[in-house]
């Protein structure tokens, strides 16, 4: 198992970069778009995007309890994530994931290329908050005309 366990770490997370490749003296452009607080239609689309059943963090809200209590929760939560990115704060444990190897259905052995995947379980309410600023990020970024032509958000 300890030979699997190994395998399957160096599959799914290769060793990074010893440095940086990009320049210390780097001169970057200005800004293509003006910061604006994530407005609750945005937070309405984040919750239509996201998966009913899928799974979350052990101990977090799922999906389904957001999507199902979208209209009770977002007089309350559209202000905190507002607040949160005002403050320039993210909670430090909505960035823990817990990423199981989950072996594919039909395969037989380990040892098979693409027998396993990892499945990434995150906080639910942060996975809300960062579908949000992705639907406001790509928004922008498409309005700016910044994406390739054939790149879709």
């Amino acid at each position: 198992n300890e030979e699997k366990s190994s395998w399957l770490h160096g599959e799914f997370f290769p060793q990074g970069m010893a440095a940086s490749s990009v320049p210390l003296d780097a001169v970057y452009p200005p800004p293509a778009w003006e910061w604006k607080p994530m407005t609750d239609d945005v937070l309405h689309l984040a919750v239509e995007k996201m998966k009913f059943f899928k799974a979350t963090f052990p101990g977090s809200a799922p999906n389904c309890v957001m999507k199902i209590c979208t209209e009770l929760l977002l007089p309350f939560i559209g202000p905190i994530y507002r607040s949160l990115d005002e403050l320039r704060h993210y909670p430090a444990d909505w960035a823990e994931l817990r990423i199981p190897v989950m072996r594919k259905p039909g395969k037989a052995s380990y040892t098979e290329p693409g027998a396993h995947r990892p499945i990434a379980l995150s906080k639910g309410f942060a996975r809300w908050l960062n579908g949000a600023k992705d639907i406001q990020q790509v928004s922008e970024a498409e309005l700016a005309g910044i994406l390739p032509r054939n790149q879709y958000g």
